[in-house]
């Protein structure tokens, strides 16, 4: 399911600016609005904060959001409140141990650590989606978000990797014998600052330690904060982190004669 480390909450906030200013998920929710005419349920599957699950209940939808990690379900139902949606169930737990009703639509994206990536784990998707399934997934196992690649070598360590990419998925579709369409979208799921002084540096820069997993040492926080001087750029107006990714859009459709 979602990362398995428990988010603080400093990450669900940034989380939240991010996927309310950056492309991610409207890139991806605009594609998929498209092929879902006429649905109205959905199944957000390793949901973490609710990213997919808020696009959808803002579209009418009837919406099971499921997560392993309970801190993602609390803010996904303080951000329901807030928003005033009443159309989000969430669900705690590990996706194959838990009940859910079958949906139009099921949704899981960069959720395929535990056993969600596994062939049960996309089984019991497929087997819960009356329609149509979207997978949404690294390009590539290396994790360097925010521009971090440079940063990594400089302080000679290793990224860390995400537990699976497209490949990974495309051949469990293949040993399933279900047939995939995918797409390559490169996006940016970056976060806007208030400003660019020293104190917001400070703590952009302690949160990215935290958020690629780097020991925040001060020698460390000093390379990050000049590694921000050097990234940050205007965005809409706002002072913005970019983060550019690519990922991998797989969509699945029920064949009608199953």
């Amino acid at each position: 399911m979602n990362n398995l480390r428990v988010w603080t909450d400093e990450q669900i906030d940034y989380y939240f600016m991010g996927i309310k200013y950056s492309d991610y998920p409207r890139i991806f929710w605009e594609k998929i609005l498209k092929e879902i005419k006429g649905c109205c349920s959905v199944i957000d599957i390793g949901c973490g904060p609710g990213a997919f699950a808020l696009k959808a209940a803002q579209n009418g939808m009837v919406v099971q959001a499921v997560d392993i990690n309970k801190k993602n379900l609390d803010a996904l139902n303080n951000k329901c409140r807030e928003m005033c949606l009443e159309n989000i169930t969430t669900i705690f737990g590990n996706w194959l141990d838990i009940e859910v009703k079958k949906a139009d639509v099921c949704i899981s994206a960069y959720s395929f650590a535990g056993d969600i990536g596994t062939i049960d784990g996309i089984e019991k998707i497929l087997q819960h989606s009356d329609k149509i399934a979207f997978f949404i997934s690294p390009y590539e196992k290396i994790k360097t978000d925010f521009l971090s690649k440079d940063l990594y070598r400089k302080i000679g360590k290793t990224p860390p990797a995400f537990s699976g990419d497209y490949i990974d998925l495309l051949r469990i579709f293949s040993e399933l014998e279900q047939p995939v369409k995918f797409e390559v979208i490169e996006h940016d799921f970056g976060m806007p600052l208030e400003n660019d002084n020293e104190d917001t540096l400070e703590k952009c820069a302690l949160y990215l330690c935290e958020k690629l997993e780097l020991d925040m040492g001060s020698n460390l926080l000093e390379l990050m904060r000049e590694h921000l001087r050097n990234i940050i750029t205007i965005k809409n107006g706002m002072y913005w982190v970019p983060n550019p990714r690519k990922s991998v859009m797989i969509t699945w459709r029920r064949r009608q004669s199953e």
